[in-house]
């Protein structure tokens, strides 16, 4: 008997780190199944050997740039079959608990949840009204953020990715909420941590993350011009193609493709330093804390960023720069790898605080907490 499914829109699962976690976690204490979106077109052998029984909506759809034109029309072309699908999906397995993953999901539990008296566990990945309307869309911004705070306060569990200041952002909550920051796992790879794949002497930036054209990545590209010994490793979908065209005619930008997740943890443990800008003009790049800075925490390697600053003040495991500040970018990057020691210091740091307080072991004690309430 299935006693919580977890619903997962945004991609096919399988790349998601966050819903990994937390669907291993879950399985250890509880039967678990996942249900999606095969947007990928991802091959039934890997939906086969996921960690869970997982059953994907199958309809390929390309990666789209976020947009209000795409966006309403995924939600009036698209949104209603999977929906329904989901929720016939429910009918079959009668979960006691669905955990559905950010507003795009949660429709369909919410209806189950008052048909059959069942709970709803409400995780906000990211919170719409922030992350995809612009600020002058006023009235759109209070209805998207209107139905979010329902759906927050007629759950039964709300849980946070973002951290602190994200919660804050909500008025209401239901009777259970937490934090459940995106750390990673505390995978061996950081205890094996070497270049051996590397027999040069070549000083390596990751990024992993969607290629998009609000991740300052051409202003890092732009600041290796004329640089030696060192390579900008990308990893990850495709969102903006241009982006990737434009750096990709440069000789020490490397991409790597679309990896599973802990494959770019080795990606990013194997390099020198990890690269997380976003574009401040987004309200929620202000207040939400990026899974990348946990991250290179758990690698021990350092990161150059413009948002956390208090974390990463606060723990000393990267450096600031501003979003589009080309030359400091580059000043920062030469600092880091002509300091061979200021390196294993940040790393060091970094490393520090996953193990003290920014790690999953810790989340998903948070995790067991809420599930326990529901389910006990």
């Amino acid at each position: 008997m299935i006693r919580i499914a977890l619903v997962r829109t945004a991609n096919s699962i399988v790349y998601d780190p966050r819903v990994g976690k937390i669907i291993r976690s879950l399985s250890k204490k509880y039967s678990i199944c996942g249900l999606g979106w095969n947007r990928d077109g991802i091959s039934q052998e890997r939906i086969n050997n996921y960690i869970v029984k997982l059953e994907l909506f199958s309809l390929k759809t390309s990666v789209w740039k976020p947009s209000l034109i795409r966006i309403f029309t995924r939600l009036l072309v698209f949104f209603p079959p999977f929906w329904m699908w989901i929720f016939i999906k429910l009918l079959i397995y009668r979960p006691d608990v669905i955990h559905a993953c950010d507003l795009d999901s949660v429709l369909p539990c919410y209806f189950y949840k008052i048909l059959f008296r069942k709970k709803l566990v409400f995780d906000v990945f990211d919170k719409y009204a922030m992350t995809f309307i612009p600020k002058n869309f006023r009235i759109l911004y209070s209805v998207i953020n209107f139905i979010e705070e329902f759906f927050s306060t007629h759950s039964d569990a709300l849980i946070i990715a973002g951290g602190e200041n994200v919660l804050r952002t909500f008025e209401k909550k239901p009777k259970y909420f937490t934090v459940l920051m995106n750390c990673p796992e505390d995978h061996i790879i950081y205890k094996t941590k070497s270049k051996s794949e590397f027999e040069d002497d070549i000083f390596r930036i990751v990024y992993t993350g969607g290629l998009r054209n609000d991740r300052s990545l051409e202003n890092v590209a732009e600041a290796l011009k004329g640089l030696n010994r060192i390579h900008f490793v990308l990893a990850g979908p495709i969102i903006d193609k241009s982006v990737l065209q434009k750096m990709q005619e440069l000789p020490y930008v490397k991409y790597k493709g679309l990896l599973q997740p802990l494959e770019a943890l080795g990606l990013e443990a194997s390099s020198d330093v990890m690269v997380a800008l976003y574009d401040p003009t987004i309200l929620w790049n202000t207040i939400t804390l990026p899974n990348k800075l946990f991250e290179a925490m758990m690698c021990g390697i350092p990161i150059i960023t413009n948002i956390a600053h208090e974390i990463v003040n606060e723990t000393g495991c990267g450096l600031n720069v501003e979003y589009n500040n080309v030359e400091q970018i580059k000043e920062t990057i030469l600092k880091l790898r002509d300091d061979p020691q200021l390196r294993k210091t940040l790393g060091d740091n970094g490393r520090r605080a996953f193990l003290e307080k920014y790690n999953w072991g810790i989340m998903e004690q948070r995790l067991y907490k809420i599930y326990d309430k529901l389910l006990n």
